[in-house]
């Protein structure tokens, strides 16, 4: 019998540990596939947002340079330039009328004034051009006079937008169609590294029909598109997401000058390259953007930053950004959000799916050790009360002594009854015994358990899981106290019988 409870408990065992494990596994998995699934939805969340703020910023830049837009926000601007400058015409060409001019010192005195004439910081000028054909001449440019009286019919000078059109023959074109107008086309400038690009340019002209001269200035593009990036720094600094927690920035692509264009929650770190002593960390994280968009255009970036909150901020928190490279400016435009909420959802899930495992391996060792116990009272009841002898085979001479000897057979009948009854007692003192003992290792067992289990409620999350868990201790260890009561009990009646 000692031997089939050994089995009984060690299969009990197996089946608990199994279980365990099957069921930390599951939980794990379930776990991590939560994890996966809610990173999948932050990760297109950001992904979305970043994707608004990109469009804010594309949108803003095509308008910069539309030609339409140019001409309803800027172009009034070069006309009351022109109108200055025709002023100075009207006036000349009244003295010519009056006679108190000749008409070719009038036009000399015309084209010094307005080759004087400058705006926009010193940067905006006029120039005077005339409509013959097949290509026009240039009368006056004031930052260039070796052109002055040649023939504008360099190749380099096919550059109207759209038409690849000679540029002096498409303001000739405007002008006697419709005595003025807009053009757009590209014109090469110096930067401050002596590179010549190409830039952008939006010119008016007039023309000033008495002598068939065009006035014509001027408007650079890059100060649109330069408004048009003041006025997307402005919009993405006002944009919020989550409640007003989330926020974009801007910054370069230069890994060896990282910096913020704009960070709307901390204006003063704007513009500044960070090197050196504590910028270092803020400039590593700055060129894992610049890095990641470099190789691939945008992508998700993951590091550790503190959290602020209200009592201070909390040490190398959990971020993910994503960030999106904008080719035309350079920008590197980005989002971020902690990933704490996640974290703590699942280690709360953890401890929750552990307390569980906990209380199933409790059911399982209570209906082991009831099993245990009733399968031990059967084999008790069994000794005590449904116990058969087997017939003994006598020997003959046994026999005849027993006829002729009838008191003898009587005594040793007697003896025998003795010896069995001595014999079945002692088997079920010792099983009882075992029962006993068994019952109180299993207690042992479920007051650790208990411990284990009081544990794990302190440091859950709610009131309400602490009390349930404490009140499943409490009756499975009243369950086993009584289970090895009656065990006692058992043990203490048999042993009274015996004697």
């Amino acid at each position: 019998m000692k031997r089939i409870i050994f089995y009984i408990v060690l299969t009990d065992i197996l089946v608990v540990v199994y279980t365990a494990y099957a069921a930390l596994q599951r939980s794990n998995e379930m776990l991590d596939r939560y994890r996966q699934e809610e990173t999948y939805k932050i990760e297109q969340n950001l992904k979305n947002f970043v994707e608004v703020a990109y469009s804010t910023i594309d949108s803003n830049y095509k308008i910069s340079m539309d030609k339409e837009y140019l001409e309803k926000y800027y172009g009034y601007r070069l006309k009351n330039i022109i109108d200055v400058a025709e002023t100075i015409f009207k006036l000349k060409m009244e003295e010519v009328n009056n006679g108190t001019l000749t008409l070719e010192k009038a036009q000399a005195e015309v084209i010094k004034k307005i080759q004087q004439i400058r705006y926009n910081e010193g940067n905006g000028y006029i120039w005077i051009s005339d409509t013959t054909l097949p290509y026009p001449k240039m009368i006056m440019h004031p930052l260039e006079p070796s052109l002055n009286g040649q023939t504008m019919d360099d190749p380099k000078y096919n550059c109207a937008m759209g038409k690849e059109q000679n540029l002096f023959l498409a303001f000739s074109e405007i002008v006697r169609k419709q005595g003025e107008g807009f053009v757009d086309y590209l014109w090469p400038k110096s930067t401050q590294k002596g590179i010549t690009i190409d830039v952008p340019k939006l010119s008016y002209v007039r023309l000033f029909p008495r002598w068939n001269w065009i006035i014509g200035t001027d408007f650079d593009v890059d100060h649109a598109i330069r408004d048009g990036m003041e006025k997307s720094k402005k919009e993405l600094r006002q944009m919020r997401y989550d409640n007003g927690i989330g926020f974009f920035w801007i910054n370069n692509m230069d890994e060896s000058a990282p910096q913020f264009y704009m960070y709307p929650i901390a204006a003063s770190i704007e513009n500044i390259v960070f090197e050196g002593g504590s910028l270092d960390q803020l400039g590593e994280v700055i060129k894992s953007f610049i890095k990641i968009c470099k190789e691939k255009g945008s992508g998700y970036v993951k590091y550790k930053w503190d959290k602020p909150i209200l009592t201070g901020a909390i040490k190398d928190v959990p971020r993910l950004s994503y960030v999106k490279l904008y080719k035309p400016l350079g920008w590197v435009i980005g989002t971020a959000v902690y990933m704490d909420k996640i974290d703590k959802f699942v280690a709360g899930e953890k401890a929750f799916l552990n307390r569980q495992v906990l209380l199933l391996i409790f059911d399982i060792s209570i209906v082991s050790v009831v099993f245990i116990f009733l399968l031990g009272l059967q084999y008790y009841f069994e000794l005590q009360y449904f116990s058969t002898k087997k017939p003994v085979k006598k020997p003959v001479s046994l026999l005849f002594e027993e006829s002729t000897v009838p008191q003898k057979a009587e005594q040793r009948q007697t003896t025998i009854s003795k010896s069995a009854q001595q014999q079945t007692a002692p088997h079920a003192n010792d099983y009882l015994k075992n029962a006993l003992d068994l019952s109180q290792i299993m207690l042992a067992q479920s007051k650790l358990l208990a411990f284990t289990a009081t544990l794990q409620a302190t440091q859950s999350d709610t009131v309400d899981k602490q009390s349930e868990i404490a009140s499943e201790v409490e009756e499975l260890t009243e369950q086993f106290h009584h289970i090895a009561a009656n065990v006692q009990k058992m043990a203490d009646k048999v042993e009274k019988s015996t004697d």
